[in-house]
């Protein structure tokens, strides 16, 4: 049968092995020395062994007691870590490797700041980043711990991951300098839904995108005439060619300062596009991710403000 023993007791047998002293052990152990001796004697019934025997005028562990030491730190040191409080993450001395998916209109205008604060604050980590599309399953990877956290501008998240909005931009229409839309200051509904418009592939049939989950909010629909894979391709497709990208105020922001392009106010019905951050159940009370996820949200905080 299996015999029965306490945390209590093991912490007691931890004290004397270690001290070969009943006095010493109730000392350190704040308890009464007939209490540690009762205990002893429940130990020696438990094992069957006497675990200190006297030699002269003092307690030496027997060969069984000394073969126990290992194992009840190792049982005692477990279930501390169980019950007792999660260590805590230091950044300047982690090895650690953050594992990131970023839907790739982030990637710009997202990434490189907080990359550069994960470098400085976390030196001696790495940082992997991957993009998601259509072949992968983001929600799956978080769940098998693949990937730490995803940072996405799509709403309708599975239920069963966490979700924290990080920041909410205004949308534009970014075009061409020769298009002949670009020198509005916002294009009404009437005039955005008679242009050509190019967009990213969408992840799924469900999943057709902000953009055009909004407009299907309203019961409209677009005229998508290109559709590419490569979310920065984009910006060189339009200096030839009289089709639109609907994309947030910050990433045609970027995209103006280095190529000749102009971006235009969406229709006021659009609102705004928001921004998430998503991580799964299983390390909402980790200290790393914790530590991770706030490093994103302040970055998130520190970008300054984008008007189309």
């Amino acid at each position: 049968m299996l015999k029965q023993i306490d945390t209590r007791q093991l912490r007691v047998l931890q004290v004397l092995l270690e001290e070969c002293s009943v006095t010493r052990a109730a000392k350190i152990l704040d308890q009464s020395q007939p209490h540690v001796s009762l205990t002893l004697r429940k130990l020696r019934e438990i094992t069957g062994d006497p675990i200190l025997v006297r030699s002269g005028s003092k307690l030496v562990p027997t060969e069984r007691g000394l073969g126990m030491l290992a194992h009840v730190r190792a049982v005692l040191g477990g279930i501390d870590r169980i019950v007792g409080s999660p260590e805590v993450f230091d950044p300047g001395a982690s090895a650690a490797t953050f594992r990131l998916a970023s839907a790739d209109c982030m990637e710009a205008i997202f990434l490189p700041p907080l990359l550069q604060r994960l470098r400085e604050q976390a030196p001696g980590a790495r940082v992997v980043v991957r993009g998601i599309d259509a072949s992968f399953d983001y929600a799956e990877a978080l769940e098998r711990d693949e990937i730490d956290a995803v940072i996405c501008n799509w709403p309708g998240a599975p239920g069963h991951l966490k979700t924290a909005h990080l920041m909410t931009e205004d949308i534009v229409c970014l075009m061409g300098p020769q298009h002949p839309l670009a020198g509005r200051d916002r294009l009404s509904v009437e005039e955005y839904l008679s242009a050509d418009h190019i967009a990213p592939v969408a992840r799924s049939r469900a999943d057709p995108g902000p953009i055009d989950l909004q407009l299907a909010e309203h019961g409209l629909r677009r005229d998508i005439q290109v559709m590419v894979a490569e979310f920065n391709l984009i910006p060189h497709i339009l200096l030839a060619s009289d089709v639109i990208f609907t994309s947030s105020a910050r990433f045609a922001g970027y995209f103006e300062s280095l190529m000749p392009l102009r971006s235009v106010s969406a229709p006021e019905m659009f609102g705004g596009l928001k921004f998430f951050l998503l991580w799964h159940e299983r390390a909402q009370s980790d200290p790393r991710n914790i530590w991770l996820r706030g490093q994103i949200t302040a970055v998130a905080r520190s970008l300054p403000s984008v008007s189309g």
